[in-house]
């Protein structure tokens, strides 16, 4: 593993790698960006191309080229490995069952399902047949490694039972379900088409099923796999590992609802599209789409149902920052229906998208109401959407355009919409996972850090710099900081490089630095014996008022003597 490690290290650039995914600007010997991990206008992400290190100094994210691909693709570190690797040309070696660990070994189980998944699909001329009728090719059946579980209660079991895996195995998949009855281990999947559900490195985390045949209303026309070790429902996009890099390119992800809609719109040449396979979209899905791109295009029908029942979600994009746009198709019509027809009316829905807001305006509007019921029915519908509107601009423009439409003053829509505040998703608790930057840190840790920082980068070159640190400080200290900056020492010499990178007498601002320390410490300390001071009463203890008034001076008179 180290081998591997070490030979995507040595072939792939950091730099490149990063650009990639984002646009970097030089700075100086680095280069900077605004960072993907959290909400930022000013730059604060660096790439150290010296050091084959990023660093954002607004939420601390950093790393190498390993831990930027797991932070940005939502992956673990094999599901990184595996995607640099491929990248970088050098082949992985087989998972072994023996030393798997135990997501490693149900990646394994997985895989295995879909190879038998796949077989049964061949095994199953009707089924194929119906695929072929909703307008799929026999190449997008194989690139989506589209299966069918059979009828047969225990099929995948005994598949999977017989290729060495264990019922504890099978049980910890999700692919079974055990028996209240006798405790028997059955398939969860029965006569449905399957679609393995995969992560950002294309690594089978799940399956959905959809039924085959006559629907009777006794069974879900679709399930999924429940929650397991691998999958979780709120961070799984499905086809996203074959979309991420069109959505990239296209600045746009598009979302559709079931599978088939994404499977034929992949097949009609919009990569870039992903489908939210029956489950709410959540701030984990967000946060990847929004790595990528900035743009949402949602596809409903005809109508507002579809909006509606996005809700939460158009919410959450909107506070995320994102642009909302809806595809406008005909009325009773998802994606899939579009595309099988052929033409370009799918196409056309793309190229003509409109935002959402614009959307729900002009859906009010068509229902041909008197004024000042379509201000009411703006306030119902509308008005939540416009709270979660990062940007002023975008609000007041749609401000603007209810004013013309009801005739009512600005300053009055205005004063309705914020209160409409109260039913913001935010103000719920959801489990968006944007990164917040860190709590900021006191100016003393701010310059220690700094100097730190001076010690890693002009250490090799200047063997006086730790010396002058150990004098100022205290070897007893320094060794401390040291070791409580363990693991951070690339990153404090890269914000020291970025903040000094241009001096040409480092000893002199190192010198600089040590004389703030002292002076920040002396600060300190004044505030604690002025809050000290504060806090005693003169009448019952006025040694201690003479003590701590005495020190106050003392300290005031070396920091102005220092300063």
């Amino acid at each position: 593993m180290s081998s591997t490690v070490e030979q995507v290290k040595a072939r792939l650039n950091i730099v490149d790698v990063v650009s990639s995914y984002l646009t970097l600007e030089k700075a100086g010997v680095n280069y900077r960006a605004r960072c993907p991990f959290h909400n930022e206008k000013t730059p604060s992400f660096y790439v150290s191309p010296s050091r084959d290190t990023f660093h954002c100094f607004g939420c601390n994210h950093g790393g190498d080229i390993f831990t930027f691909v797991e932070e940005i693709e939502g992956l673990d570190f094999l599901g990184s490995l595996k995607i640099l690797a491929q990248r970088a040309g050098v082949p992985l070696e087989p998972i072994n069952r023996e030393n798997a660990t135990a997501k490693e070994h149900l990646h394994l189980v997985l895989e295995a399902a879909v190879t038998h998944f796949t077989n049964e699909l061949a095994k199953e001329p009707a089924v194929l047949a119906y695929l072929n009728e909703r307008g799929l090719t026999e190449k997008t059946i194989a690139d989506c490694r589209l299966g069918f579980a059979s009828a047969s209660w225990r099929g995948l079991a005994e598949y999977l039972l017989g290729r060495g895996f264990t019922e504890a195995d099978l049980a910890q998949s999700g692919l079974v379900i055990r028996s209240s009855r006798d405790g028997r281990l059955f398939d969860r999947f029965r006569n449905r088409i399957m679609f393995p559900i995969t992560d950002g490195a294309g690594r089978t985390i799940a399956f959905s099923g959809r039924l085959f045949g006559q629907e009777t209303g006794t069974e879900a026309k679709y399930i999924n796999s429940p929650d397991t070790l691998l999958y979780d429902k709120s961070r799984a996009l499905y086809l996203f590992d074959q979309a991420k890099l069109a959505i990239r390119r296209a600045d746009r992800c598009i979302l559709v609802e079931g599978q088939f809609d994404a499977v034929l719109s992949h097949q009609a040449g919009v990569a870039e599209t992903v489908a939210v396979s029956g489950t709410a979209l959540s701030g984990h899905h967000l946060d990847l789409i929004s790595r990528l791109s900035k743009k949402i295009v949602m596809a409903f029908d005809g109508d507002a149902a579809g909006v509606k029942a996005s809700n939460r979600g158009i919410t959450l994009a909107l506070e995320h920052g994102l642009e909302v746009r809806v595809a406008l198709l005909p009325a009773g019509k998802d994606p899939a229906d579009v595309i099988r027809e052929g033409g370009d009316t799918w196409e056309k829905a793309l190229s003509q998208t409109v935002h959402v807001i614009d959307f729900l305006i002009a859906m009010a509007k068509d229902r041909g109401l008197a004024r000042r019921e379509l201000a009411h029915e703006l306030e119902r519908e509308v008005y939540p959407y416009l709270t979660a509107l990062l940007n002023p601009i975008d609000q007041a423009y749609f401000i603007s355009n209810i004013a013309d439409l009801t005739g009512l003053p600005e300053n009055v829509i205005r004063e309705g919409v914020n209160k409409a505040k109260g039913l913001k998703v935010s103000d719920l608790k959801t489990e968006s996972t944007a990164n917040s930057p860190a709590p900021p840190l006191t100016r003393r840790h701010r310059l220690e850090e700094l100097i730190l920082g001076f010690i890693v980068w002009q250490g090799k070159k200047d063997e006086t710099v730790q010396g002058l640190v150990g004098k100022h400080w205290g070897e007893a200290l320094l060794a401390k900081r040291q070791e409580e900056a363990r693991g951070r020492e690339s990153e404090q010499a890269l914000k020291a490089e970025i903040t000094y990178g241009e001096t040409k007498d480092p000893i002199q601002t190192l010198n600089s630095l040590l004389k703030e320390w002292q002076v920040e410490i002396w600060r300190e300390e004044l505030g604690e014996a002025v809050h000290l001071l504060k806090s005693i009463d003169p009448k019952t203890k006025p040694e201690l008022v003479e003590k701590y008034l005495k020190r106050c001076q003392e300290l005031s008179h070396l920091i102005n003597k220092k300063i």
